[in-house]
């Protein structure tokens, strides 16, 4: 698709919701039955397995991937155009965070868990500073 096609299809979306002759869409109604169905299998397998609390965030966290993932999957073929903003990293990052931390209560010693959480959180800070420097107004 070409950039002047697809800067046509937003001009005439953004004319069509202003003027109220369409309704706005959400895409979020595909996607909102994975982060429940994740914890709710990472709740079995936890009770399975004696980690219940690990089964929890783990499916938690793979929920919020699964979603955000989906999100991208299914765009349909209007939305080609690529927007800023598009896709929710911060979503894919508190969900791999929270796969990280389930698992690592299961594998990881105890001793390690200060360490890594000093560092998502050094890291999480860097990530919403470079977001913001590098924001396109």
């Amino acid at each position: 698709m070409k950039a002047e096609n697809c800067a046509e299809i937003t001009d005439a979306k953004r004319i069509e919701l202003k003027s109220g002759l369409t309704e706005p869409v959400k895409n979020d109604r595909y996607s909102g039955f994975i982060v429940p169905a994740g914890i709710l299998i990472g709740l079995g397998v936890g009770l399975l397995v004696d980690y219940l609390v690990s089964g929890f965030l783990i499916g938690l966290g793979l929920g919020l991937i699964g979603s955000e993932l989906f999100r991208l999957v299914k765009k349909s073929r209007e939305d080609e155009c690529t927007q800023p903003g598009g896709s929710n990293v911060t979503t894919l990052l508190i969900g791999a965070f929270l796969a990280f931390i389930g698992i690592g209560i299961v594998l990881a010693p105890a001793a390690i868990w200060p360490y890594a959480i000093a560092g998502f959180l050094i890291l999480t800070g860097t990530w919403f500073l470079v977001r913001g420097f590098f924001r396109i107004p």
